[in-house]
Parts: structure tokens; C-alpha cells; sequence
């Protein structure tokens, strides 16, 4: 059987690889077709095939990886001269925007799904929080784009993951000891440790990292073969070392990223960023075909019109509007506004958090994984069939 599964993902990569572009033009995106292939097999398979919990556990790491090699390699794309100029966005959008998204989708779930408490609700919408520019690479790389707004996206998402870790912790710690007494000094200290560590690993990982390069480059110690895995050996002991210090690996990467373009060199650094950004770009897509098969095996058969209208809300209202109302006084034209409002996709990071969640006892996490599964599925073809069309509008 596993060999089948091999067998028909091998084809679907090889079917994918050469008609790229012909699936571009229909609007259809890498996710795109391998959530459907996954949710393909999960119909053709023999039904006693099945992928339990403790097997979705194990690719936890995996999923943690792919996430933190996208947000390097984005961090290390940016232009910082760019964000110098329109930091306003991007910090009006985790500072304002955040806080009131995580709002509505408290409220919203509270309202819908009667059942789940307080903490649990936050729950959902803190996992359906953090954004995924992978999703909206048809923006990023789109030069009629203003830079101003693919920079403050890319700089938002690299940034809201790890801004949603502490949060996600302290309510999952709720969730699991209603009674226990989380103070908002326990919930300071939390968020400074996850923020100082990342800071810390990022900025020391990084200074070592960067003058062995040059040694190694002046000296020709590597060859080109072997030059992908440079930055993926670096954000594996990075996010590792990070996380193993309570910190938020996520934040780590992205500001190693950020320090990588600024202080690598220039004629070896885009080379270096492409290769590693390839890698993870063939690892996410075997994440999505996973993604979907799991949705085809766990999810679909329990989806409600409930929580269809909920991520349905999710997906636009609860983050539309308060983007909307964050960038209200900037001078940014409709247009502009609405572009950033409707670019939130939700993609790995959730899918993480989900992960975390099905690995405890708590209760009702079934129909949280549903309702964030559910959304992020949502959220995969409502925005990718969406890029290209916005892209287009500003050519």
C-alpha cells in the first residue's frame, strides 16, 4: 500500500512539474492541486487505510521545518530599505489588525458553536490567526505589485507566527487547567522569553554563521552542489536551538532572514536563498497532498453548515475588517487597503497549531481540529484562485 500512495504522489509531482504553467493560467496553484490530490486518494484508498493521530504527530517537525525555511528564505528576499519607509503597515497590521481579528474569531466562534467555552473558542481563532505568504507567492512575486504592499504582507506574516505562539500557549494551557490562575505577569513573561530568545539565537546564529561563509566562499569550501543546504542546515539548528530555549522559533528565523540579506554577500546570497526556498517548496507540496488526504479522511463527513458559515467568516470578514480598520488614517488608496485586508491566507502555521492541538486530551478538540482544518481548506482555494486575478488588476 505505501508504495501505491508513492506511486500516485510520484505521478501527480511529475504531472504537476510539466504542465506548471498551463494549471497557473486556469488559477489552479500548487496547494491547490495537491489538496485535491489528497483528497483524491483519501476516496480511493482502502478505506482500513488510515492515518490515526500519532502518525499526524510525527510530521509535526517536518511541517515546523518547511515553515521555518519559508520564512528565512521570505526574511532574506525582503528589501529593508523598502520596510525603513512603509514599517507602518506591517506594524499596524500585528499590533491593531492582530489583536482585533483574534477578537472577532473569539466572538464569532463563542456565537456559532455553543458548545465550546471561552478558552476553547480562542483557541480556534488564534490557530486561524497567523497568515501564510506561501499562499499569496502570486502577489510577492508580481513587480506591478506597489513594494510597499508585498513587503508589509511578507513582513506580516513572517512575524504574526511567532506573535501568535505565546498566545497560543498560554490558552492552551487555559484550556487544559481551567482553574489555574494565569496571571497577565505570567503572560508578559511568556511573551518577553519567546521574543528575547528568538531575538538572542537570530543575532548570535547569524554572526557566526555569516564570516564562516565568506571564509568559506573566499576559500571555495563548498561547491555548488552542496550549497542548498547551507541555509537549511542553518534554520534546523536556529528554530531548534530556539525552541529548545522556550523560545519562538518561528520570530528566530525570520529575523535571521532578515540579517542574512543584510549582511551576506551579495553575489552568493540570492543562489543560496533559491535553492534552499526549492527544497522546501517540493517538501510543502507533499504537506498539502497530506493535508488534503487527512481532510478527505478526518474532516469532510463532519463539516456542518455551522462550521462552513464560520470559516467561511474566517476567511474574510473576521480579517477584512479589521485590517480595513487599522489602515483607515494611513494614506494608503481603497484599493491598497483592500489588498491587504483580503491577503491572509492561512496555511502552515495553522496547520502546526492543529497538529499541537490533536496531540492533547482536551476537550472538544475534535471539533476544533474540524472547524481549523476546515478553514485553512477554505482558505487554500479562496485565496489561491484569487491571487492572480488581484495581481493582474495592478498591471
Amino acid at each position: 500500500m505505501e508504495y501505491t500512495i508513492l506511486a500516485i504522489v510520484g505521478c501527480a509531482l511529475l504531472f504537476y512539474s510539466m504542465t506548471i504553467r498551463q494549471l497557473e493560467r486556469t488559477e489552479i496553484t500548487g496547494p491547490m492541486f495537491f489538496v485535491l490530490v489528497g483528497i483524491a486518494m483519501s476516496y480511493l484508498l482502502p478505506s482500513e487505510f488510515k492515518l490515526g493521530e500519532n502518525g499526524l504527530n510525527e510530521i509535526l517537525p517536518l511541517v515546523e521545518l518547511t515553515l521555518s525555511i519559508f520564512l528565512f528564505t521570505d526574511a532574506a528576499k525582503s528589501k529593508l530599505s523598502v520596510l525603513q519607509h512603509s514599517f507602518q503597515y506591517p506594524s499596524l497590521l500585528l499590533f491593531v489588525a492582530l489583536p482585533l481579528t483574534l477578537l472577532a474569531g473569539v466572538a464569532g466562534g463563542l456565537f456559532i458553536f455553543s458548545e465550546l467555552s471561552l478558552f476553547q473558542s480562542a483557541l480556534i481563532a488564534i490557530i486561524l490567526t497567523p497568515t501564510d505568504a506561501a499562499l499569496s507567492k502570486g502577489i510577492l512575486e508580481c513587480s506591478s505589485v506597489p513594494e510597499k504592499i508585498r513587503e508589509g504582507i511578507n513582513t506580516e506574516s513572517g512575524l504574526n507566527d511567532g506573535l501568535c505562539v505565546p498566545i497560543f500557549l498560554v490558552l492552551l494551557l487555559l484550556v487544559q487547567n481551567p482553574d489555574s490562575a494565569v496571571t497577565t505577569t505570567d503572560t508578559l513573561v511568556v511573551f518577553i522569553r519567546e521574543l528575547g530568545v528568538a531575538f538572542l539565537v537570530a543575532a548570535v546564529a547569524t554572526a557566526i554563521f555569516i564570516p564562516l561563509l565568506k571564509v568559506a566562499l573566499a576559500r571555495h569550501y563548498f561547491a555548488n552542489n552542496s550549497s542548498p543546504f547551507l541555509l537549511i542546515g542553518l534554520v534546523m539548528a536556529i528554530f531548534s536551538l530556539t525552541q529548545n530555549f522556550h523560545g519562538s522559533g518561528f520570530i528566530a528565523v525570520f529575523v535571521a532572514g532578515l540579517l542574512f540579506d543584510y549582511f551576506s554577500p551579495r553575489k552568493i546570497r540570492l543562489t543560496l536563498v533559491k535553492d534552499s526556498e526549492h527544497i522546501a517548496e517540493f517538501i510543502a507540496l507533499l504537506i498539502w497532498c497530506l493535508f488534503g488526504f487527512v481532510c478527505g479522511h478526518l474532516i469532510i463527513n463532519d463539516i456542518t453548515w455551522p462550521i462552513v458559515f464560520y470559516a467561511l467568516l474566517s476567511v474574510t470578514l473576521f480579517r477584512i475588517i479589521p485590517v480595513l480598520l487599522s489602515l483607515f488614517f494611513t494614506d494608503l488608496n481603497r484599493k491598497d487597503k483592500l489588498t491587504f485586508a483580503w491577503f491572509g491566507p492561512r496555511g502552515l502555521a495553522s496547520i502546526v497549531f492543529t497538529l499541537m492541538i490533536m496531540d492533547t486530551t482536551i476537550a472538544n478538540k475534535e471539533q476544533i481540529a474540524t472547524v481549523t482544518l476546515t478553514t485553512i481548506l477554505f482558505s487554500v482555494f479562496i485565496h489561491g484562485m484569487s491571487t492572480k486575478p488581484i495581481a493582474n488588476s495592478y498591471k
